[in-house]
Order: structure tokens, then C-alpha cells, then sequence
């Protein structure tokens, strides 16, 4: 009798054991909360995905998926939502809303320049320094270096006899670095410039000089737009300094969202290297982004791209005609950091379960990365299918167009003008 009992109780654990191992397989998370767990029947293209990734050779435990609806919060398709996983660019989102939320979707990044010499009128000389001031827009672009250039030449300057002085973070044309970011617009400028080119930072500056002209940027909210729809890290990783770096992002995630501190990290407001999050935060992250579009009268098209419709990088994907404008999101692709990345989250919509909050990270573990942007739109095709069917929603005309700056002079300023 005992040792029947023994059997009978190892066989007992075993049966417990490979429960736990399939529903682990299938997603499932031993830290669920019951009451999110009713009601939920995993979607037969949630099996499928898992299936393709093994049959690829790939280790399912490196993907995570997580989606639940908008209204309701009900999930909707779970594996690995728990798990840390690097985001890459979909970090950029966590970066737009901090921004949003600090600085308003008006505002207007101002870049100064101002001079401590005198113009020579006949002989074209500022005699003197050109100084740049950086409002750290993220968006100065080619365009708005020829425009100052074009300005300044307009009040008699063709040459300056002392230095461009770069004070602060500032960049130019999508470019990271601000002694780059300096050089590009010294040459757009089409001045000529007697002395090297001279970096200051703020704590350093001595206010000098009298103001030439103001060159204001676009709005924040088409910024960010542009920002998404084209993934510049340059641009992100400006716009994060508003707001404290990545620190700052990181903050604003765990105090502002409410996701524990020991389940996200940011080290690049723009995605770029080793961060980490969870599919299961991703999606509450895009919960407080649409609760803030909602509260400005905004749709999600707003900050993120539509694809299939949009330019940028989800132009070519659901770009069918039944499901052109059905989703909403933010590609995350890294190559080599963490054997590789593919990250896609946002919002899609569906006939029968409505908006649908997802995030869907892949680790490449090495292999091929754009193959899994196919493995990624091939799975939630088959969902929003099981769902009901797209039902598309943007149908948003025209381009992320890059954002339009504003030159204004100084005695325009002064005058009201």
C-alpha cells in the first residue's frame, strides 16, 4: 500500500510538472492575477506563432507577446508577458509621452543666435563671435542651418572674424553629436568663419551679446510624430535630455505610470543599447499614452505612424488593402545588442473585441532580424482575424512630413511684428 502511495504521488508531481512546463509554453505566467485569467481562451494564432518560432529553431522563451483591449482590459493573447526584453525603439514612446506630459503638445524649441561684435556693412565682416544658444530642439535640420545662414547674409554678414560658439546639446540634421551638429550648419551657412568652431556649455556661459535672430521649431506634437514615424534616434535622444536623460524616462515609467522600478531599465531615450521591459508593461505604458490623447482630444495617429499608410518604417507593412489604417504602432530593431531585436507595440483595431492594446518583443538570438518582422505581422494578421477582422480606423492622408521651422528676426520680435 505504501509504495503504491509513493507511485501514485510521483506520478502526481509529474503530471503537475509538465502542466506547468505547457502552460509555460503557452504563455501563461504563475504571477497572473486570477481574475484577468477569466474568461481568457488563448487564440489559436497565438499557437501557431510559438509553433513558427520553434519550427524556425528558435527558443520560444525569448519572445514575449502581451495584447489586452482598450475598454475592459481583458487579455487577449499572453506568452512570456512578464519577462524583461529590450524594446529597442519602442522606448521612443515612453520618451514622447514624458515629453508630452512635461512640455505640452505646443511647444516650440527655440535656437538663438547672437553676436558680442559689430557688423561691417561694406566689407560683409561680423567683427566678432557668432553665437549659437541651443534651445535643444531635436528637430534643427539642413534646412533651418540655411535659413539662419540666408538671414544672417540678409543683415550684411558674409564673413565672421571670430569663432562659431555652439553653447549647450544641439543638433543638426538627425546627427547625435554637437561638434558634428556645429560643422554641418557652419557649411550650410555658407559664412565664412576666421577662427575654429567652439563648444561651451551652459554652466560655462556668460549671457553677451545682442540677438540677431530666433529660430523656432514646430510643434512638439508634430515633432514627435515625425520622430516615431521615422525612428531618429538623434531626435529622441534630444528630446530625452528635457526630461532628464534616460533617468528621467526611467522616472517618469516608474512614478508617473506606476510600473516597479525592478522591471524596467533606460539607458538611451531613444532605445539604442540595453534597456528592458515587459510586453505586459508596454501595454500599460500605451494605456497612459491613450489616456492622454484622449484627454487632448487626440487620436493615436497623432504620435504614431499608421501602417501601410504612413512613411516611415511601417510603410510597408499591413499594407494590404483590408488592412491598410487597422494599425497604429512603433517598430524596435536593434542588429547586434542582445543577439539582436524586433519590437513592435501599439494599438490595432478589430470588428469584434474593438481596439486592441499589444506589444510583441523577438530576440533574434542571432538569426535573421527582418524575418521576424514577417513572423510578427504574419501572428497578428491571423489575431485580428480571430477577432473579428480589421476594421481600420487612420485613414490619414499625405506624409510625416519633417517639421517646419520659424525664422524670426530680432527687430521683428522687439516690434510685435
Amino acid at each position: 500500500m505504501k509504495a503504491f502511495l509513493v507511485f501514485a504521488a510521483l506520478l502526481f508531481i509529474g503530471w503537475l510538472s509538465v502542466t506547468f512546463y505547457l502552460s509555460k509554453k503557452v504563455g501563461t505566467s504563475a504571477s497572473r492575477d486570477s481574475a484577468a485569467m477569466v474568461g481568457y481562451h488563448e487564440p489559436l494564432s497565438l499557437k501557431k506563432y510559438v509553433d513558427r518560432l520553434t519550427s524556425d529553431g528558435r527558443n520560444w522563451r525569448q519572445h514575449g507577446v502581451y495584447v489586452e483591449t482598450l475598454e475592459g482590459s481583458e487579455p487577449v493573447a499572453m506568452l512570456n508577458e512578464e519577462a524583461e526584453f529590450n524594446p529597442a525603439s519602442v522606448i521612443k514612446l515612453a520618451t514622447t509621452l514624458a515629453a508630452l506630459d512635461k512640455l505640452g503638445r505646443n511647444y516650440h524649441f527655440r535656437t538663438e543666435f547672437r553676436t558680442d561684435g559689430e557688423i561691417d556693412r561694406q566689407s560683409g565682416d561680423l567683427n566678432g563671435d557668432l553665437i549659437l544658444l541651443s534651445g535643444g530642439d531635436p528637430s534643427f535640420s539642413i534646412a533651418d542651418a540655411q535659413k539662419a545662414g540666408e538671414a544672417l547674409r540678409k543683415l550684411g554678414i558674409r564673413r565672421v572674424t571670430g569663432s562659431l560658439i555652439v553653447v549647450g546639446e544641439f543638433t543638426c540634421d538627425e546627427n547625435s553629436s554637437t561638434r558634428a551638429s556645429a560643422g554641418i550648419f557652419q557649411t550650410q551657412t555658407k559664412l565664412q568663419f576666421l577662427k575654429p568652431i567652439d563648444l561651451e556649455g551652459f554652466e560655462k556661459y556668460t549671457p553677451r551679446g545682442r540677438l540677431l535672430l530666433t529660430i523656432e521649431s514646430d510643434a512638439l506634437l508634430q515633432i514627435v510624430r515625425y520622430l516615431n514615424a521615422h525612428s531618429v534616434n538623434a531626435m529622441a535622444d534630444m528630446l530625452g535630455l528635457h526630461i532628464g536623460g534616460p533617468v528621467g524616462v526611467q522616472k517618469f515609467l516608474v512614478n508617473g505610470i506606476g510600473m516597479p522600478g525592478d522591471a524596467v531599465y533606460i539607458s538611451h531615450a531613444s532605445g539604442l543599447e540595453v534597456n528592458r521591459m515587459t510586453p505586459k508593461n508596454t501595454v500599460n505604458m500605451l494605456r497612459a499614452m491613450m489616456r492622454w490623447l484622449s484627454e487632448n482630444d487626440l487620436d493615436p495617429p497623432a504620435v504614431m505612424a499608421v501602417a501601410g499608410i504612413d512613411s516611415g518604417t511601417l510603410r510597408g507593412r499591413f499594407a494590404d488593402k483590408q488592412f491598410a489604417g487597422s494599425v497604429v504602432a512603433k517598430t524596435g530593431t536593434l542588429y547586434s545588442i542582445d543577439s539582436g531585436v524586433a519590437a513592435l507595440a501599439g494599438i490595432m483595431y478589430t470588428r469584434n473585441r474593438g481596439p486592441l492594446l499589444f506589444a510583441v518583443y523577438d530576440m533574434a538570438e542571432g538569426k535573421r532580424v527582418p524575418h521576424l518582422r514577417t513572423v510578427q505581422d504574419e501572428f497578428l494578421r491571423q489575431l485580428i482575424v480571430e477577432c473579428g477582422g480589421p476594421l481600420p480606423r487612420a485613414r490619414r492622408k499625405g506624409e510625416n512630413s519633417q517639421p517646419e521651422s520659424k525664422l524670426i528676426l530680432a527687430a521683428q520680435r522687439f516690434s510685435g511684428e
